[in-house]
């Protein structure tokens, strides 16, 4: 992804200004069809389809890159719902009813363009229909005893990957928009950080 957003700017494919950013106008932009693409998540797209007149004009596309011919996408959850265990029984069971309620009869998951828990006896939301050839993934869960090392290793090397470090993101937008650094170089860089950060941790 970062090699395709380094290649986009470098090729004078994206909007002239990447200094500002904007959250608000792209949505109905992009419903005008003002703006092609986006690389967001699923979470985004009923947000664009409600900033226009042409909700139908916003389609939901796999990443276009694949692995030895194949596609794939990652899941990863949305919010969480949790019972407090530190609650009276009585209002554990409340929780818990609700927490059913939402997730079993109310239809949250179609309703948020959301993978339903349940694919057995649930659709996929029509949002994933370009999704049909696509293999989901999710991510495993740590070993025991290391539930913190990515975190921790992704703190020390400063890097934030896939935690919102839009300085990082916005530096490769600069050294392509500049002629800067190569693609390479700037992931050489990433590469001696997170090996460093790693070997700290060990």
């Amino acid at each position: 992804m970062y090699k395709t957003l380094y290649d986009a700017v470098a090729q004078g494919l994206t909007e002239e200004d990447y200094s500002t950013t904007d959250w608000e106008s792209p949505k109905g932009k992009i419903n005008n069809g003002e703006i092609a693409s986006m690389v967001l998540g699923a979470w985004a797209v009923p947000q664009m389809e409600q900033a226009g007149e042409h909700a139908d004009d916003v389609q939901y596309m796999p990443f276009p890159i694949t692995v030895y011919g194949k596609q794939y996408a990652t899941m990863g959850p949305d919010y969480a719902m949790a019972v407090n265990k530190n609650i009276s029984k009585d209002r554990q069971e409340a929780a818990m009813i609700f927490i059913k309620w939402m997730t079993e009869q109310f239809g949250y998951a179609l309703a948020e363009g959301l993978i339903p828990m349940d694919l057995a006896n649930d659709e996929m939301p029509a949002l994933y229909d370009s999704f049909s050839e696509v293999e989901m993934v999710a991510d495993d869960p740590a070993p025991e005893g290391e539930e913190d090392l990515f975190a921790d290793v992704n703190s020390d090397s400063e890097l934030g990957i896939n935690s919102g470090n839009g300085k990082k993101v916005q530096d490769i937008v600069v050294q392509a928009a500049t002629k800067g650094k190569s693609f390479d170089q700037i992931m050489d860089e990433w590469n001696q950080k997170w090996a460093a950060a790693v070997e700290s941790e060990s």
